[in-house]
């Protein structure tokens, strides 16, 4: 085992220690789980299912976030659904993350290539798939987590999924300005800014977009005035969900990207709690 490997195993365990203790949270962030693979199979499978053990034992009142990141090994990525997706209720991805969770999900592979710059379209199809698939892995099951909340950030906008708990009521509060405060995240910080830098911004979206590339979908436009678009939508199984979508001023001087994840799906959930 590296010493990386180990630092980061170290601090889990602390982690997962205190969670165990007599603190009471609102919510459980998950992350940096790919450097699982740089242990062997067998360590990255012992320390997985640790984590899985721990957050089977996470009251069910208390949501529990994944932030994906990028798996180039099939096994991993699969290890990681059946370990840790699985007792979540919420998980944040990319453009890049978003089809590759959906392919693992749906047939058992990864995606050599994805779309750098999708269509939200494309996006919104994709969430509702990964969303109906993540359903199926805890159908039938009682005193379990569901999936409730998706959230994609991709370069030019910010989509935010939610649906309503089992009883009618709402799963996640403040799903429009969740988007809004992701949306300028991402601004502030792949510009190093603590404000908008407009004038070393741009919006790359388009003023409207499809729901769906299925043939006669409905279209929805971003209003100037009320820039983040939110709409109601009736799954198959009679699920309401609420999605709200923001455009991205994108940063065109680049100062860092790395932990953008993160910094974006945390400005997102803390007003969601």
């Amino acid at each position: 085992m590296t010493s990386a490997t180990h630092s980061l195993f170290s601090a889990l365990d602390l982690a997962l220690l205190c969670l165990l203790s007599t603190c009471k949270c609102n919510e459980v962030s998950v992350s940096v789980i790919h450097l699982c693979t740089i242990a062997d199979v067998g360590q990255r499978r012992e320390r997985l299912d640790k984590l899985a053990s721990i957050l089977s034992r996470v009251p069910l009142n208390t949501h529990i976030h994944f932030e994906m990141a990028s798996f180039v090994q099939v096994e991993c990525l699969q290890d990681v659904v059946d370990t840790v997706v699985r007792y979540c209720d919420s998980i944040g991805m990319n453009e890049q993350e978003l089809p590759n969770l959906l392919s693992i999900l749906d047939n058992g592979s990864i995606t050599a290539v994805s779309d750098a710059y999708p269509r939200v379209a494309t996006t919104l199809d994709q969430m509702r798939k990964v969303y109906r698939l993540l359903r199926k892995l805890t159908v039938g099951n009682v005193n379990v987590r569901h999936i409730t909340r998706l959230h994609v950030h991709t370069l030019a906008f910010q989509a935010v999924f939610v649906t309503e708990n089992d009883g009618g009521s709402p799963s996640w509060k403040n799903v429009g300005p969740a988007a809004a405060r992701a949306s300028l995240a991402a601004s502030r910080h792949t510009c190093g800014d603590t404000h908008v830098a407009v004038s070393r911004s741009r919006l790359i979206v388009d003023d409207s977009f499809s729901l769906s590339i299925e043939h006669g979908s409905g279209r929805m436009a971003f209003e100037p005035d009320q820039p983040v678009t939110c709409w109601n939508e009736i799954m198959h199984n009679d699920t309401k969900t609420h999605i709200c979508l923001a455009p991205v001023l994108v940063c065109t001087n680049v100062v860092q990207t790395v932990g953008g994840g993160d910094n974006i799906s945390s400005a997102g959930l803390l007003i969601q709690l």
